[in-house]
């Protein structure tokens, strides 16, 4: 079969951490071809849509992880299984992407539908599942916000689009600072994201990957000193996890609305045992995992989505 990954430009890559490249090692190693494809990679003609892609050999190695063929325009259907794998925000290229995906038809399968990724804005969405959720408040009030922090005395903040823990910031009740957070906050998205501050997140954060609604396995973020974020972006480490009641009891919440959705492959954040984030449009922590876990999880990704390819599902 033939891959099409939809990623930021290759060089801009962390390879040693990153999952896209950790799929397109698999996907070679079975025999696969691979190819990337850039931002303003799609053109649609009057009866087609073609792909701007680069034929890539990946090797897991610092120096040179990518070998890269010359561009070649080629016609949607060539290809089987395109990804979409560039880094939020969700912005209006990214938008545009999924509206000429979404015109492709049944060949190529597209990881993750396009529909869905419109649909689940990965802070907003999970908002409605309020009995595993934190106490959550979006608004663009700052009263509203006021307000909501003197109920909960601690809170966290963040945009709408934000990712890799970029503009999230921890409050508490008397912090002189709390309406300019608002003002800056809402100044990146006009809404602003509120959740009560929950207290085991000093012991990190779990990333849960799930695989076609159900759990493929886990990890554990932890913040660096000095800092209240876990993401790795933000200085964050990883450690191993176990699988809880409470976050089974999440991924079986969320299953038959991923799966209506489109939602092929999706990184779910957990804190002390409530829904936090559901991550839906480059889901990492994949290479993390298989560290820890001692198993190739990539393997499982690829086979499913070859499947589902075969089978036109």
């Amino acid at each position: 079969m033939n891959h099409v990954f939809l990623i930021d430009p290759p060089e801009t890559l962390h390879t040693e951490k990153d999952t896209s490249f950790a799929l397109m090692l698999e996907a070679q190693r079975q025999g696969h071809g691979v190819h990337v494809m850039l931002r303003g990679g799609i053109t649609r003609q009057p009866g087609q849509i073609l792909f701007k892609t680069r034929k890539a050999i990946v090797e897991d190695s610092a120096t040179k992880p990518f070998t890269l063929s010359d561009y070649d325009e080629t016609p949607a259907q060539n290809f089987d299984i395109v990804w979409i794998r560039t880094d939020p925000p969700f912005d209006t290229d990214y938008l545009t992407d999924t509206w000429l995906l979404s015109q492709i038809g049944a060949r190529p399968l597209v990881l993750n539908a396009p529909q869905g990724l419109r649909n689940i804005n990965e802070k907003i969405w999970a908002a409605q599942f309020t009995e595993i959720t934190p106490p959550t408040l979006i608004t663009a009030n700052v009263a509203d916000f006021l307000h909501f922090l003197r109920q909960n005395e601690a809170i966290v903040a963040k945009p709408t689009d934000g990712f890799g823990g970029s503009s999230v910031f921890l409050v508490r009740t008397g912090d002189k600072n709390a309406a300019v957070v608002f003002e800056t906050l809402s100044k990146l998205s006009r809404y602003v994201i509120v959740q009560k501050y929950l207290p085991a997140a000093t012991e990190g954060d779990k990333r849960i990957l799930v695989l076609e609604g159900e759990i493929l396995g886990t990890v554990l973020r932890v913040h660096g000193e000095g800092d209240h974020r876990n993401n790795f972006a933000a200085g964050g480490s990883a450690k191993s996890a176990q699988i809880t009641r409470d976050d089974e009891k999440i991924v079986a919440t969320l299953k038959p609305h991923l799966l209506a959705q489109g939602i092929f492959f999706a990184g779910i954040d957990v804190i002390g045992g409530k829904l936090i984030e559901v991550n839906v449009t480059s889901p990492t922590c994949l290479r993390e995992m298989q560290k820890f876990a001692n198993e190739n999880f990539a393997k499982k990704i690829i086979d499913a989505a070859a499947a589902r390819a075969a089978t036109g599902a």
